[in-house]
């Protein structure tokens, strides 16, 4: 991101004052917001600099969007990335980083040597003091120094850790080192090692500072606590669903409760801001009630941990706001006020009340003009996460912007003419293609036959797949991946769970629909935004609606693998 200030910018208000021998911002202290905090003096990694950066054109006169007083930032501190460096020479962790990257050592066993190793004490009373005076539950998220290149997204390839923060500060400092580090950790756990290696990128010139947030929500009966709202929103969408659609027309991703559903392949409520009620999935009543959010992720104050409730146990008089009510015939419904649910009655959260009216914020004005005024002052295309709650004094709800990052180009779209091709030897087509582009040189296609997946067998196939991905990867052969549902889904019943790293050498991700499986290209997702940063192509084969998947031609092909559930 070059946050550098613009031509006819105050020079005099940016928080950067300049750059060390190694190129890396240095910050002065004195000049950042009020809720923005630094331990130690490195430097502090892409997304905490992104956020920083908005944080500070606000607050120096900068307007975003007509409705700036709706807009708020969580309360914000960052490890820089001199308590990483401090952390891993003291320790003496660099030749374990060595071994684990060469395989001389388990990546497992390099975790665990890092989580296991000692805190520098000056950084942990830094942290005993920052807990001092903080109670709330926290968000504690990586900001890599190379998260700060626009060409290259990171999305969910580091941790992100929530915790509760409650009991005794001893007991709260334990919790809060253990997962910074966590974090320190997933610089070298496979999926980073795996998409640096996609790109490029050196391992050795990786930093990793932590940014610490205050989780936004509220607390809410069975000791849960959750925002009512998040969700993720890109300025572009590269792969509008229809002719209508433009790609700066942008795309947003919403959720009820954390925005780990809105980050990962779970169902979501997606739009465009330029029309909102322009469903990816069609208008079909029975299509919306099999895409719609049945589930809600919650962090469980006691337990400390992330936990999912289905809708309809939750005890949360705000939901009528934001869901609604499906009857036992599948009709759709919009509740007017928070009245009790019939016996055969569900919750659906659809949104429908908040992008496509006012009547509780101006939801949709407010995050199209947010993504076109952000991708003016950044001048590149942007991703940002937030949450929406309502605060305990009032009813107006608030829009917290938790994190600001680049979102990176891709070639404009070209009208091309394709080649009559014999069906014969054609592999697949498909009619509902989103995106277009040409890859050269594909000799491999890995395949999992919807009749072949079980759930019972979901990790086995992931990990078999991994295995074969880090074959070709290293004989630098791109291929096709073919598979039931929702590649990347953490839940196996909507596809196979695989992780970034087990499908990074994949140069085109089909996903087949069946009775069971629904594929969706997962707009807004880490899984969307990686897939946009390493230029891979996707298909939806839908072949009861005409696409086309020539298994005549694949079995006449020489097989390198084969079990019961993948082909090679």
């Amino acid at each position: 991101m070059n946050l550098q200030p613009r031509a006819g910018q105050d020079q005099s208000s940016f928080f950067a004052y300049g750059r060390d021998e190694d190129g890396h911002y240095r910050f002065d202290p004195d000049l950042l917001p009020a809720n923005f905090w630094l331990i130690g003096g490195g430097e502090i990694g892409g997304k905490a600099r992104g956020l920083l950066f908005v944080m500070d054109r606000m607050r120096h006169g900068v307007r975003l969007t007509d409705f700036p007083h709706l807009i708020r930032f969580p309360d914000s501190v960052v490890l820089t990335t001199e308590v990483f460096d401090e952390f891993m020479e003291r320790n003496r962790l660099g030749s374990d980083v060595i071994a684990g990257c060469q395989g001389e050592i388990s990546l497992d066993e390099l975790e665990e040597r890092i989580i296991g190793a000692t805190f520098p004490k000056r950084w942990e009373e830094e942290l005993s003091s920052f807990l001092e005076s903080e109670s709330r539950p926290l968000v504690v998220r990586s900001s890599s120094i190379m998260e700060d290149n626009p060409d290259y997204s990171f999305a969910g390839i580091y941790l992100s850790d929530f915790l509760a923060n409650r009991g005794g500060l001893e007991e709260r400092l334990e919790e809060l080192k253990r997962a910074v580090k966590r974090v320190y950790a997933s610089t070298f756990a496979r999926n980073a090692r795996a998409y640096r290696k996609r790109h490029g990128l050196d391992w050795q010139t990786e930093k990793m500072a932590v940014l610490i947030q205050n989780m936004i929500g509220q607390p809410y009966p069975h000791r849960l606590f959750y925002p009512l709202i998040g969700g993720v929103a890109f300025s572009r969408n590269y792969y509008p669903w229809t002719e209508r659609l433009k790609p700066e027309d942008g795309i947003v991703r919403l959720v009820v409760g954390t925005g780990t559903r809105a980050v990962g392949r779970e169902y979501a409520r997606v739009f465009s801001p330029a029309m909102p009620g322009l469903r990816p999935e069609g208008s079909d009543p029975k299509t919306i009630l099999r895409y719609s959010q049945e589930t809600v992720d919650a962090l469980d104050l006691k337990g400390g941990r992330l936990v999912q409730r289905r809708m309809n146990e939750l005890d949360n008089p705000l939901l009528f706001k934001v869901c609604s009510i499906v009857g036992e015939d599948g009709t759709i419904r919009e509740p007017l006020s928070a009245a009790p649910l019939g016996e055969k009655e569900r919750l659906l959260a659809t949104f429908s009340r908040l992008i496509e009216g006012d009547s509780i914020i101006p939801f949709t004005p407010l995050v199209r003009q947010l993504l076109n005024d952000l991708e003016g002052m950044v001048g590149s295309p942007v991703d940002i996460e937030f949450a929406l709650d309502f605060p305990a004094d009032g009813e107006t709800p608030l829009f917290y912007l938790l994190q600001a990052r680049p979102l990176g180009n891709r070639p404009e779209h070209r009208r091309i003419k394709i080649p009559r091709i014999p069906k014969e030897q054609i592999v697949l087509s498909a009619l509902h293609v989103l995106g277009n582009g040409k890859i050269a040189g594909i000799n491999h296609l890995v395949i999992v036959e919807p009749s072949s997946y079980r759930l019972e067998d979901a990790y086995t196939i992931a990990r078999t797949i991994g295995r074969i991905n880090e074959g070709l990867v290293e004989s630098n052969e791109p291929y096709v991946l073919i598979g039931p549902g929702r590649w990347g889904s953490t839940n196996p019943g909507l596809g196979v769970p695989v992780r970034y790293g087990e499908i990074s050498g994949a140069a085109v991700i089909v996903e087949m629909s069946t009775a069971s499986f629904a594929p969706e290209l997962s707009y807004g997702t880490h899984f969307y935004a990686d897939m946009v940063a390493s230029g891979i192509l996707y298909l939806p084969l839908l072949e009861d609606e005409g696409d086309y998947l020539n298994r005549k031609l694949l079995s006449e092909q020489k097989v390198a693998y084969s079990d019961r559930f993948v082909t090679h």
